[in-house]
């Protein structure tokens, strides 16, 4: 309650657009620095304030706080709206985070919002693989006593309330080490439960992700505190304009009057005297006029007319455009991602692209640093409960977010071929959507498979006295998986089928239909001068 009482008096100082606010925020600044100079930073950011600025409910923020939430959630949307792949060294490691990771990753969606807009989130991996986002003010650090600065664990207090009895509470401490995690209950400030569990993963299941910390700062910024300042302006300016233009819709009807007696005239007949009490207990008496313009008005010497405020939109529009400018620089978000329209969209936004790319790449390499953690922490769970799975630390593979398709595919192909990527890899790579990688790779081997038994079945087939009946080598090579083609540089149909059948001649130790000098030159790993023997005999 403190804390939030502070805040608030914090938010009209420091958020206030006048002198005084500027002057407060300059002094208190330079205080800081001289007073305390801290080498470890651990201050945190208002979240509340921000929660509340991100609904649009700041004073001041009503209407440019609309800003906030499509600031947060394009980030997020465009570096985590498409999960990230992992590459494990097990197989059976591979299945169960990538089956985990995809249904979980609404939640790791969320803490990366959260930490956007608030500057900090907390998850917790709890030890049955589900998970729990922790509100950023409800965690404290937990340090060593010989080492301020090493973070030995984390301590998360929650406060619930009786839903039909106010007054009654019950406060849950939850403190996270390395060797075990305390859970403690109080009701009404008396401990009536503690238990203690064993962390049998031997490292903290709760992951600080922190929003762009300076250095020397554990915790992060929220996205939109540079911001509040030109929020604060935008929204001045939007309702003066507003104001402004309900004027123009009522003008204020206005007499002008030939002669100063006339006026004195007007004034005896409709004026009216009132008086109020000022604070310092004064009397004051003022004029004011009891007239009825929807009745009939009778005067002499006056000419009545309707006044209103001359146009001011387009100076409005121009003023509120500059501003919306800067707050594009500063989010480094195109304006084409905000949804705005733009002249010359497509080429504009073609232009753009590149460059936003780039920032979302630099946010996800900030990412996958708490990413990595997450998916330890899950390997480390999985192999407690999983015959095959390994506490690993797992690679991070991010797909490109715009791409050409042809070219890329091509690229893969090439890769392939020449065993610089494997096949996992390589659908992974691969400019389509595939939802579940591993079941297109066993489907293709067995296909394979298939495939391969069809050309051996043919083979045994074949007369060695009718040549003529052998399935033309075209016909072959076309049975056989597309990388034969690419074997040794080569994408001959006839050579390839050659190379294949080598192949599977000193795969099965069969050495009909080849030469004894051909199985001595593949014996030797040299394929080339192989296929030269075989096409003597084949």
């Amino acid at each position: 309650m403190i804390r939030r009482f502070v805040g608030r008096v914090t938010e009209f100082f420091t958020t206030a657009s006048n002198v005084v606010s500027r002057t407060v925020r300059t002094t208190w600044s330079t205080m800081r620095r001289s007073l305390f100079r801290p080498s470890n930073d651990w201050s945190r950011p208002d979240y509340e304030f921000y929660r509340r600025a991100y609904r649009c409910q700041v004073r001041g923020l009503e209407i440019s706080g609309l800003f906030l939430k499509p600031l947060c959630s394009k980030i997020t949307s465009w570096t985590l709206g498409r999960p990230p792949g992992w590459k494990c060294a097990n197989d059976a490691s591979q299945k169960a985070l990538d089956a985990w990771w995809d249904s979980r990753h609404v939640d790791i969606l969320k803490a990366m919002l959260a930490g956007l807009k608030q500057g900090d989130s907390f998850l917790v991996v709890n030890s049955d693989l589900s998970v729990t986002l922790l509100p950023p003010d409800t965690v404290e650090p937990i340090v060593a006593e010989d080492d301020y600065g090493n973070v030995i664990g984390w301590r998360a207090t929650q406060v619930l309330a009786h839903p039909t009895r106010p007054g009654d509470k019950m406060t849950l401490v939850d403190e996270y080490t390395a060797m075990q995690r305390i859970h403690r209950i109080e009701r009404n400030g008396i401990v009536v439960q503690e238990t203690i569990f064993p962390n049998l993963l031997g490292r903290l299941p709760i992951i600080h992700v922190a929003n762009q910390p300076d250095e020397g700062q554990r915790f992060g910024h929220p996205e939109a505190e540079g911001l509040v300042e030109v929020l604060h302006r935008y929204g001045e300016v939007f309702e003066a304009a507003i104001e402004g233009n309900k004027l123009q819709g009522r003008p204020t009807p206005v007499l002008q009057f030939e002669t100063v007696a006339d006026l004195d005239k007007f004034w005896a007949l409709y004026g009216k005297t009132e008086r109020q009490t000022l604070p310092d207990g004064r009397v004051e008496s003022y004029q004011t006029l009891s007239v009825d313009l929807s009745q009939l008005l009778t005067v002499s010497g006056a000419e009545l007319h309707y006044a209103s405020p001359g146009s001011f939109a387009g100076d409005t529009e121009t003023l509120l455009g500059l501003m919306f400018y800067l707050i594009l620089e500063h989010t480094e978000i195109p304006e084409f991602v905000f949804g705005n329209a733009i002249a010359s969209s497509k080429a504009s936004a073609e232009a753009q692209m590149p460059v936003f790319e780039t920032f979302i790449e630099g946010r996800r390499r900030e990412a996958a640093a708490w990413l990595t953690e997450v998916a330890e922490i899950v390997l480390g769970y999985l192999s407690l409960m999983q015959p095959g799975v390994s506490r690993e630390t797992p690679t991070i593979q991010w797909a490109k977010l715009t791409q050409d398709g042809r070219l890329t595919l091509e690229t893969i192909t090439w890769a392939f071929g020449e065993g610089l990527l494997d096949e996992r890899t390589a659908v992974m790579l691969m400019p389509v959507d595939v939802e579940d990688v591993d079941a297109v790779l066993e489907q293709a081997r067995r296909e394979r498979e298939e495939r391969r038994q069809q050309v051996m079945e043919q083979a045994r087939a074949m007369q060695p006295q009718q040549p003529a009946q052998q399935p033309p080598a075209r016909e072959i090579a076309e049975m056989l998986p597309a990388p034969a083609y690419h074997r040794n540089g080569s994408t001959d149909p006839e050579t390839a089928a050659i190379v294949a059948a080598a192949e599977r001649i000193v795969a099965n130790g069969d050495a009909r239909g080849a030469t004894g000098g051909a199985m001595e030159v593949l014996a030797g790993g040299r394929i080339i001068d192989a296929v030269r023997e075989l096409k003597k005999v084949l």
